[in-house]
C-alpha cells in the first residue's frame, strides 16, 4: 500500500515506513497530514496517463470534406460510377471559375432543364467560389475566386438527374496560367494530365478581350494556337468533342454598345469553325453568359443547353476488327466473308 509522508522533515517513513516517532500505525501520528498525500512516490517508473492522452470514445464517421477532387482521388471515384469528365480550357480570367460558380447557384434555385441536383462530393468548395461570385459578399463589384497555380488541377462533382438516369459530372479545374505556358513550351503539354481523361473539351473565349482594341490581335492569336497545339501533339482524346464557349456576352451586348462588337465574336467563331470543324468533326461553337454583371437584361444564356450537353451518353465505341479488303491469306478473308 501507499506510504503517507510526515509534516516532520527529520522523519524519513516516506523511505523506512518507520515513523521516526515510533507511532504504529503510522497514520496515529499526530503530525501526518493529508494534504502531503500529493507528495507521495507511487513507485511507478512511468507516470499515469493524462486526462489528455486518455483515449476519448468516437462513433467513428467520418466526415466528407466537400473540398476539390485531387487527382489521386479521381480514381477511385471513376473506378465507382460510370463519369463525363469535362475539362474546362483558358486563360486566366477567362470565366472558368464563373461558370462552375454559376453552375452551383442555378441548381440551389431548383432543377435545370430537365436536370435535377442529387449530390455533389465537392459543395464545400462550389459554396465558397459561389459566395465571392455574389454582390451580397459587400463588394463592390461581384467577383470570383482565381484558381491559382499553387492549386494544381483539382475536380468538382455533380450528380444530376433526369428522370430515372444519373449522370456524374467531373469539372476540372486549373489555373489559366498552367495553359498559357503549355502553348508558349509544348514540352509542358503532358502535364495536362486531365486532358486524356476528357469528354468534353471545352474552351473558353472571352468575349470582352476579343473585341478590346488593345487586345484582339494577341487574342485571337494565341486562342487558336492553344487549340492547335493540344491536337496537334494529340493531348484531347479522338472520343472527346471539343466545345468554343464564348463567355462575357455582357460586356458586349449593352445597350449603348456598338452592334459591331457582337457581329465581330461572331466572325471569329465562324473562322474558328471553319480551321477546326474540317478536322475534328466534335468541334462547336457555343455562347454563354454565366455572370451578367455588365448587363443584367441579358440574363443567363446558354446554360441549360450546356448542362444538357454535358450529361449527353457518349456514343458507344465499336470494338470490331474491320474485316480485311484483298487480304493475302485466307485467314485475312475469313472475317469478311463471316460478316
Amino acid at each position: 500500500m501507499s506510504l503517507n509522508v510526515c509534516s516532520n522533515p527529520s522523519c524519513d517513513v516516506r523511505v523506512s515506513g518507520k515513523c521516526v516517532l515510533g507511532n504504529d500505525p503510522v497514520d496515529a501520528c499526530p503530525q501526518y497530514s493529508e494534504d502531503d498525500e500529493k507528495l507521495l512516490d507511487s513507485g511507478d517508473d512511468e507516470p499515469g496517463p493524462s486526462a489528455a492522452t486518455v483515449p476519448t470514445a468516437t462513433d467513428n464517421v467520418r466526415l466528407c470534406p466537400n473540398e476539390r477532387i485531387l487527382t489521386a482521388e479521381l480514381t477511385a471515384l471513376r473506378n465507382r460510377v460510370p463519369t463525363h469528365t469535362i475539362v474546362l480550357v483558358g486563360e486566366q480570367k477567362a470565366g472558368k471559375t464563373t461558370l462552375l460558380a454559376c453552375l452551383y447557384g442555378m441548381f440551389c434555385k431548383g432543377s435545370v432543364g430537365e436536370y435535377s441536383f442529387v449530390t455533389s462530393k465537392t459543395l464545400r468548395a462550389f459554396a465558397e467560389r459561389h459566395h465571392l461570385a455574389l454582390a451580397k459578399t459587400r463588394r463592390a463589384t461581384p467577383t470570383t475566386y482565381r484558381t491559382s497555380r499553387a492549386d494544381n488541377v483539382g475536380f468538382f462533382h455533380l450528380c444530376l438527374s433526369s428522370g430515372n438516369n444519373t449522370t456524374d459530372l467531373i469539372i476540372s479545374d486549373r489555373s489559366g496560367e498552367d495553359f498559357d505556358d503549355a502553348r508558349v513550351n509544348t514540352a509542358l503539354i503532358p502535364e495536362l494530365r486531365e486532358l486524356a481523361l476528357a469528354d468534353r473539351v471545352c474552351f473558353l473565349l472571352d468575349a470582352a478581350k476579343l473585341t478590346n482594341i488593345k487586345t484582339r490581335a494577341t487574342y485571337r492569336r494565341t486562342f487558336s494556337q492553344l487549340i492547335r497545339a493540344l491536337i496537334d501533339n494529340r493531348a484531347v482524346p479522338k472520343r472527346a468533342k471539343i466545345e468554343v464557349l464564348v463567355t462575357k456576352l455582357d460586356k458586349v451586348s449593352r445597350p449603348e454598345s456598338d452592334p459591331a462588337l457582337l457581329e465581330a465574336v461572331r466572325a471569329y467563331e465562324k473562322e474558328l469553325m471553319d480551321e477546326f470543324k474540317p478536322h475534328w468533326p466534335g468541334f462547336a461553337t457555343y455562347e454563354i453568359c454565366a455572370l451578367p454583371s455588365a448587363n443584367h437584361l441579358i440574363g443567363f444564356v446558354g446554360l441549360q443547353e450546356l448542362v444538357a450537353r454535358w450529361c449527353e451518353a457518349p456514343v458507344a465505341i465499336d470494338t470490331r476488327p474491320l474485316p480485311v479488303a484483298d487480304g493475302l491469306r485466307q485467314f485475312d478473308l475469313l472475317l469478311g466473308r463471316w460478316s
